[in-house]
């Protein structure tokens, strides 16, 4: 009677969750006891892009500023009143 088991496919099976379990351990290793690495980063870009906002809105406010009348354009335009 030939037997039913692959062992082959069970030894590779094997080889894989345990490798899996190792990269899980690296992971560990390098991120440390930090269990909220993920948020902790994700504040951290965050805080750089409300920064890069702030740093825009400056920039807007020291140029001067002129009526725009186009719909999508970004184009500054000066217009006077002639009496």
């Amino acid at each position: 009677m030939v037997e039913p088991h692959n062992y082959r496919t069970v030894g590779y099976s094997m080889i894989m969750i345990s490798a899996s379990l190792v990269v899980i351990g690296l992971l560990y290793l390098a991120i440390g006891d930090d269990v909220l690495y993920s948020d902790h980063v994700g504040k951290e870009k965050q805080l750089e892009y409300k920064q890069m906002l702030e740093e825009k809105a400056k920039q807007n406010e020291a140029q001067p500023q002129g009526k725009n009348l186009s719909v999508d354009l970004n184009e500054e335009m000066n217009v006077r009143n002639n009496p």
